[in-house]
């Protein structure tokens, strides 16, 4: 696929790319272009390898990721990271699992940019739910049965469990889709 060819001097200088739940087929063709003419790419350590390798040999890669609470840069770090990369003018690439704008921390990182006069564009990516839920040919909703879909953390803010109205949750009739619940699932059910 050929890299992205789009306006880079007059728009966006950092583009917060989801990067699926890990099957580089399941990427947008946007988000492969951009990830192939990226300069610099501060990726979540979710992230898969073989996404990874679709980077350009020149193009720098920088683990910012977080997993189960341990962080290899704190999100003050990382804004500050995309902010500073933004400024040299290279083509910067927030690179995160899953869509950015689900859990992803992406408000922080978008309020940073834009406190610092950097031009951002979102790329949404697939979510692990609708992936799947494509993996077990099941649907999120249906008539009758689930009218309504919820995303939910499975961690609350202190890394216990999360404080949601699990009753009118239940009584709402809808699927739920609990994320990052692995540490707290015991709990959850």
């Amino acid at each position: 696929m050929p890299p992205y060819r789009g306006s880079l001097s007059v728009s966006a200088r950092v583009f917060l790319i989801g990067a699926g739940p890990g099957d580089p087929d399941l990427l947008t063709i946007k988000a492969h272009r951009l990830i192939q003419s990226a300069e610099v790419i501060l990726h979540d350590s979710l992230v898969d390898p073989r996404i990874l390798s679709l980077a350009a040999d020149h193009a720098e890669l920088v683990d910012v990721g977080k997993r189960c609470g341990k962080h290899s840069a704190t999100q003050t770090t990382i804004n500050q990271l995309l902010v500073s990369y933004a400024r040299t003018g290279q083509i910067v690439v927030r690179l995160k699992g899953g869509d950015p704008m689900i859990f992803g921390r992406a408000t922080e990182e978008l309020e940073s940019l834009a406190a610092a006069n950097v031009r951002c564009e979102i790329i949404p990516g697939i979510t692990a739910a609708t992936a799947a839920a494509a993996s077990l040919q099941r649907s999120l909703t249906q008539r009758g049965i689930a009218r309504s879909l919820h995303f939910l953390t499975g961690h609350g803010a202190e890394g216990g469990l999360p404080a949601h109205d699990w009753v009118s949750l239940n009584r709402a009739g809808g699927t739920l889709v609990i994320y990052m619940g692995s540490q707290t699932i015991a709990g959850l059910a």
